[in-house]
């Protein structure tokens, strides 16, 4: 595979996980329970698609566009600078909830989630309209909601029409989140499974493992990845004022023979 085809993170933890970067034709589900990281990690693979001079692409369906940027402020990404040169876009599928809205300068398109053709399109309007392709990402923030409304036959579609309109037809490097809190959204996961290119999942450490180590850390575990090495295994980590870093952990009795 050409390099030009692949992205490579800048964050410790993502070059640790991922030492040869992503395709950039791969459609990702990040999975986990609420409180997991999704949040954090999210955060993080915007702002380092944001530092390398790509565009990003935001789907708020489960947080008002306010809420989203302030959030990317408080992990040191310069949101207005982006906002006003294009390259942070934002497509808002929440505040249609509001009875009160107030104007977001990232805000490129605003609809009412009901359909996920109303989703794809929205997306598509943007990515034409900025001439988005071969590079970037799009984080579609979440699959939750749309997912309640739709029987496993159209969920299996819509999975596919993202990742064929973006991932496949564009190159852009595609992430979504999915709550898994519940069995029903566990269900979800493990039906969309052989669609996807990639699955990520996040977790809480155990708590009996946790009491041994004075940081605060969860965990990653890489489930699939098409096209490409990735680390085996659970991964930890933590967060530092540089960012996202693998917390390795040297077990008392194993050193070196």
């Amino acid at each position: 595979m050409s390099q030009f085809s692949m992205f490579v993170f800048r964050q410790d933890l993502f070059r640790y996980v991922f030492p040869y970067g992503v395709p950039r034709n791969s459609f990702i589900v990040l999975a986990g329970e609420g409180g997991s990281g999704k949040s954090v990690i999210v955060s993080y693979i915007v702002k380092d698609f944001l530092l390398s001079g790509e565009p990003a692409v935001l789907v708020a369906l489960d947080d008002d566009p306010r809420t989203v940027l302030d959030q990317l402020r408080s992990f040191g990404v310069d949101v207005d600078r982006y906002c006003n040169s294009k390259q942070l876009l934002v497509v808002d599928g929440y505040s249609y909830l509001m009875r009160v809205r107030r104007s977001v300068s990232c805000v490129e398109e605003s609809l009412v989630p009901d359909s996920p053709d109303k989703i794809v399109e929205a997306i598509n309007s943007v990515v034409e309209r900025h001439s988005i392709s071969g590079k970037g990402v799009i984080v579609i923030d979440s699959l939750n909601d749309v997912l309640m409304l739709l029987d496993p036959a159209r969920v299996a579609m819509f999975v596919k029409s993202l990742r064929a309109n973006f991932a496949k037809a564009r190159d852009i490097v595609t992430i979504a989140t999915l709550h898994t809190s519940t069995p029903s959204f566990r269900e979800y996961l493990l039906a969309i499974e052989h669609i996807v290119d990639g699955i990520v999942e996040t977790a809480p450490i155990a708590p009996e493992l946790a009491q041994h180590i004075p940081i605060f850390v969860r965990q990653l575990v890489v489930r699939k990845m098409k096209g490409v090495s990735t680390k085996q295994g659970p991964v930890l980590y933590g967060v530092d004022n540089e960012g996202l870093k693998p917390v390795i952990i040297q077990i008392a009795g194993q050193g070196r023979r």
